[in-house]
């Protein structure tokens, strides 16, 4: 009878898993709270970016519009009388932060698209509502973000200049030419209207921020409508 000896290898014992430690706890939540805060600005950011290209694009569709139905020549009726093509269309603004809400007016966070014969402006006090017959006023804008049209400037005699802050401007548009008429007012609705040898329009868009970054919308006398981005006021 033969006696066998058996060996044991030997078995690489590992140590037991001691889990994170509390240094290296702080290290991931330090990187996780920066990693989220990259991406909450950067989301901000760019809620901020496409905010202010929608209200740039809004207010170039509604001048576009303006032109659209004076070109297209959209008549008005109330419903008794015949329809009248022999209107006019534009959109009325101001930068003023401060406007009289018992009137339905501009302001630099709203906008109006109106009707108009006979002359080439928006009457402030024509109109309390909006749609309706007779009124002046077709539809009413309110910007409810934290954007807001910053300035407003007219090239005249080739010298661009600002607006007052609490001066209008309509850009106006008859039948059937795509031309824009501009009508500058200073200070009070009751104010001539200005449009002698303004040539251009620029309107800036600023999306408030802390960060501020701007949108120009310029309107040329010949009806071209062209959206820039502007990093100047």
């Amino acid at each position: 009878m033969f006696n066998i000896n058996r060996t044991t290898k030997n078995k690489r014992i590992l140590p037991n898993n001691q889990g994170l430690t509390l240094i290296e706890l702080m290290v991931v939540i330090g990187i996780f709270m920066m990693i989220s805060g990259v991406a909450i600005f950067n989301y901000g950011n760019f809620n901020s970016t496409i905010s202010l290209q929608n209200l740039t694009d809004d207010i170039a569709l509604s001048i576009r519009k303006a032109q659209s139905f004076a070109i297209g020549a959209r008549g008005i009726s109330d419903g008794v009388s015949e329809v009248d093509f022999n209107k006019s269309y534009g959109v009325h603004f101001s930068k003023n932060t401060t406007p009289d809400t018992t009137n339905l007016e501009s302001s630099s966070q709203s906008f109006l698209l109106f009707s108009t014969k006979g002359d080439l402006d928006y009457d402030i006090n024509s109109s309390l509502a909006c749609g309706k017959i007779n009124n002046e006023c077709i539809e009413y804008f309110n910007i409810m973000t934290m954007d807001s049209i910053k300035d407003i400037k007219i090239t005249k005699n080739s010298v661009e200049e600002s607006i007052g802050p609490t001066d209008t401007l309509d850009i106006v548009f008859t039948r059937p030419n795509p031309r824009a008429y501009f009508c500058h007012k200073s200070g009070t609705n009751s104010s001539p209207c200005d449009v002698e040898n303004i040539s251009s329009v620029k309107i800036l868009i600023s999306n408030g921020q802390e960060v501020e970054k701007f949108k120009a919308i310029t309107i040329q006398n010949t009806g071209q409508i062209s959206i820039q981005n502007d990093e100047n006021k």
